[in-house]
């Protein structure tokens, strides 16, 4: 799952940069634990072993994706909509 992670509006070049630094590592994270619930095997973390996940964690990481890809749909429908609302009214006849 990619998204848009540009930084856009009136951010003082350096507080751009720092923002996008961090956005890139907490991509990286997130990556890293998809793979790890994926894998089935509990995520290692350094020190005293292993950290227990819930039994229910893939299910729910799934059913997040799913409503995450129904927001993005209504969000694009909704973005057409503000670029050409008379399209929307066309189908109403």
């Amino acid at each position: 799952m990619v998204r848009d992670t540009t930084v856009s509006g009136d951010l003082h070049p350096t507080v751009k940069k720092r923002v996008s630094e961090v956005v890139g590592l907490l991509q990286v994270y997130s990556r890293l634990a998809e793979l790890e619930i994926g894998s089935g095997e509990a995520p290692r973390f350094p020190g005293k072993g292993y950290v227990a996940l819930p039994e229910d964690t893939p299910e729910k990481a799934k059913e997040w994706a799913e409503g995450e890809a129904e927001r993005e749909a209504a969000m694009k429908k909704i973005s057409a909509f503000a670029k050409n609302p008379g399209a929307a009214l066309e189908g109403m006849d």
